[in-house]
């Protein structure tokens, strides 16, 4: 199994996770039993189980017409119906069963429809009393928003903020804990992740992006990072040599992060047999035992020998990185030492990956106008003054990006996975959208880009602290600017959004700098 692979990373995460799993699975299917026991029978011993209620309050067939009143007041009829479906219908004990006898599928799914859309505005008038206790959000009638943002929050994005706050409501061991809130959702990284990305939307002068953005990510499966950005895809063409290294170490740095969830920093680089690998700089030494005394078996004593210990310690010079100079009872020491078997010695992982965008062979660009100079590490971006919204998914100028569909974001060689800040999107339409600026971080085979933004193991909420640092200098400037340059295009007025309403954004914004490793290599 290739390294570059999303499963070989996964299958060594997942067999960690197996037994688990397994015990798991035990206690749940123990807890059924209880539950089964329970449901079936009282204290004396007898059955609790009760015939249902009919789930209908009348029912009649004239001629060929079955007319069904449901338990809601709700009356289904169907025509053309047979005994065998009144029978049916008799027979039935929930609900849904009636309505798959009489109804076409056209009626079945419309209920359906209809019932989750009855449901979810239930569940958003409880949800807004919810909202109103918290820090985060302000509620004006049925509209919510961001303190201090002049902006309403769309109801999908409102929606997924009360599943991550239901969470904390329901949760047993939350409310055992006694602990706040608000003070959870401070420190839940989904919860934080969803408002910085409404805050990025807002300081996008397209208001369409505030308001649609979510919606069109959410359905094509992109995912969000942790700073508020998100992961997308695209094609590009392979300008010089064999970047294999290129592939290896933008491969490796970004899955040890997003499916591993570990540090880059604690790998090294080797290559060995024209093949590269990496090993965590713990497992980059061995312990080995060398003689530090010797035994006379015929006296049946030790002596020691200063001489024969100092050329053991010469002969591991330069290799030697500690060693317990007390002897055990059979002339022993034990010594830490460099391995010699890893191959060359290429780099640290984490400074491989800043480097890429300095690297001859990390050179690609776009298909369609070959002007683009693409490097893994570096941001790519054109004019945004060039871009105007547009709901097409192929019209218009700007840098196109997927999450699906991959082939058909420009013709090319390679896929690469990419950060884009939702501040800097010019258009989305049904499954592909443009920006005017990305920052590519990692090649990705093209048998796995259309699946990798998918695979619920691959994290990128890990994936974007430099690109943070990045885009948070001079942003409250890069901001006014936007909407000052975007309004000089139209002779209409732009929707509202004020100054202040600017400052407050990027003040919360701001607060990512104290979140962030001060290990920060800025990007170009």
């Amino acid at each position: 199994m290739s390294i570059f692979s999303l499963n070989w990373f996964k299958s060594r995460k997942n067999d960690e996770l197996d037994a688990l799993k397994l015990e798991e699975q035990q206690l749940k299917n123990e807890l059924l039993r209880q539950e089964i026991k329970l449901m079936s029978e009282k204290t004396d011993g007898t059955s609790t189980f009760k015939p249902p209620e009919k789930p209908y309050r009348n029912i009649k067939m004239v001629n060929d017409v079955l007319t069904v009143v449901l338990n809601d007041g709700d009356i289904i009829t169907k025509v053309g119906a047979t005994p065998a479906d009144y029978q049916a219908v008799k027979n039935a004990v929930v609900e849904s069963q009636i309505i798959s006898i009489c109804s076409t599928q056209e009626v079945v799914d419309e209920k359906r429809r209809v019932e989750r859309e009855r449901e979810t505005v239930i569940a958003l008038k409880k949800g807004l009393v919810l909202l109103k206790q918290l820090d985060d959000f302000e509620v004006k009638g049925d509209f919510v928003y961001l303190k201090g943002v002049n902006r309403t929050i769309p109801q999908l994005l409102v929606e997924e903020f009360l599943r991550i706050i239901n969470h904390y409501v329901t949760d047993s061991y939350y409310v055992r804990m006694g602990g706040e809130l608000q003070t959870a959702l401070n420190e839940d990284t989904e919860f934080q992740s969803l408002k910085r990305f409404f805050m990025w939307c807002c300081l996008n002068p397209y208001a369409e992006v505030s308001d649609k953005l979510y919606e069109f990510l959410k359905k094509n499966a992109f995912k969000i990072t942790k700073q508020g950005f998100f992961a997308a895809l695209r094609n590009v063409v392979t300008l010089h040599g064999s970047p294999e290294l290129v592939q290896f170490v933008s491969n490796s740095y970004i899955k040890v992060k997003a499916v591993w969830k570990k540090s880059p920093d604690q790998y090294e680089v080797y290559l060995k047999d024209n093949a590269y690998s990496f090993i965590h700089i713990d497992d980059t030494f061995t312990k080995e035992w060398i003689d530090c005394e010797c035994y006379d078996r015929d006296d049946e004593e030790y002596w020691s020998d200063d001489n024969a210990l100092n050329r053991s310690l010469e002969s591991v010079k330069g290799t030697l990185g500690s060693f317990d100079d007390n002897c055990d009872e059979h002339g022993k020491t034990e010594i830490t030492v460099k391995r010699t078997d890893l191959g060359k010695h290429i780099g640290n992982l984490t400074e491989l990956y800043l480097d890429l965008p300095n690297r001859s062979e990390n050179r690609f660009t776009d298909a369609y106008t070959k002007t683009f100079d693409i490097r893994v590490g570096r941001a790519v971006s054109m004019d945004p003054n060039l871009c105007r919204w547009n709901t097409d998914d192929c019209g218009a100028k700007g840098l196109h990006f997927t999450s699906d569909e991959i082939h058909y974001v420009g013709c090319g060689d390679e896929s690469v996975l990419v950060l884009i800040n939702p501040m800097k999107v010019v258009g989305i339409g049904e499954s592909k959208g443009r920006c005017w600026e990305y920052l590519p971080i990692m090649t990705v085979a093209k048998d796995e880009a259309t699946s990798i933004l998918h695979d619920l193991d691959f994290d990128t909420l890990q994936l974007d602290d430099s690109y943070a640092v990045r885009e948070l200098e001079d942003l409250a400037e890069k901001a006014k600017d936007g909407f000052v340059s975007e309004g000089k295009k139209h002779e209409f007025s732009l929707p509202h959004i004020s100054t202040t309403d600017i400052e407050n954004i990027v003040s919360s914004l701001q607060t990512m700098k104290d979140e962030i490793s001060k290990r920060i290599v800025p990007l170009d």
